[in-house]
């Protein structure tokens, strides 16, 4: 895995360190209503999964990245909680357990950039949902390719302790694939030294507005719904997020 490795997962770690309060509010509600066990197969630092489990919810959760499974038990740890969680891909996914939620926010479904894959993927998550099972996610559409492609942006972020990590970035993308592609430089900055240098190299597929449709109803979903934002306005070919709701 060339993404979310150390610099990366600990700028982001302090670049996002909760859920947005209305993303996470949307969520919860579907949490509290779900009748059963909950799963997030791509948990990442555990910005959601944490303040579920706090709330006394039965969630698991796993991600492909070891450093932030590491970010997220650490966190866990400090407010003495114990999740079970697994370090896998999505497409690897054979557990026993059979869940009456399974949701990934934040478009982190879009990091399955071949179709296939994302196919496969949506077949596995289905086969873990209990019968009435549900399924939440999260896609990014063209409307929202930024408009600086091919021009390079820097930020960062400063830890505790003083030391920033710079991000520089440099955006394309290929409408053939539908893949955004974004290289990323990461740097650690302690004083006026880069002690420590990261590239990374971020793809994340973008969906058509029926795109996705087709492919649930290939994975068994019978009931498909489609929302443009946290308050469930249906999903318009405009919007530049669209949120699935989809039932077995």
């Amino acid at each position: 895995m060339k993404t979310y490795m150390d610099l990366c997962t600990r700028y982001y770690d302090l670049d996002k360190p909760t859920a947005p309060p209305g993303a996470l509010d949307f969520y919860l509600e579907h949490v509290r209503n779900a009748n059963g066990a909950i799963f997030e197969p791509m948990c990442g630092t555990g910005r959601f999964l944490i303040p579920i489990l706090e709330r006394g919810f039965d969630i698991e959760g796993a991600d492909a990245s070891p450093q932030m499974l590491a970010v997220c038990r650490e966190k866990c740890c400090a407010r003495k909680l114990d999740p079970k969680l697994y370090q896998q891909f999505i497409q690897e996914m054979a557990l026993q357990k059979r869940y009456a939620l399974i949701f990934i926010p934040s478009s982190s479904f879009g990091l399955l950039i071949d179709p296939e894959a994302a196919k496969k993927c949506l077949k596995i998550l289905a086969a873990h949902l209990l019968p009435g099972g549900k399924l939440l996610f999260e896609i990014e559409t063209p409307r929202g390719i930024p408009k600086d492609l091919g021009r390079s942006r820097k930020k960062h972020v400063t830890g505790k302790n003083g030391e920033k990590i710079s991000l520089t970035t440099l955006s394309s993308y290929d409408k053939n694939d539908q893949v955004l592609r974004t290289i990323c430089n990461y740097e650690l900055i302690r004083g006026d030294k880069t002690i420590q240098a990261e590239t990374e190299d971020f793809r994340v597929r973008l969906y058509r507005h029926d795109e996705i449709c087709g492919w649930l109803k290939e994975a068994g979903f019978s009931s498909i719904s489609r929302y443009a934002d946290y308050d469930r306005r249906p999903s318009n070919t405009d919007d530049e997020m669209i949120i699935c709701e989809c039932h077995i």
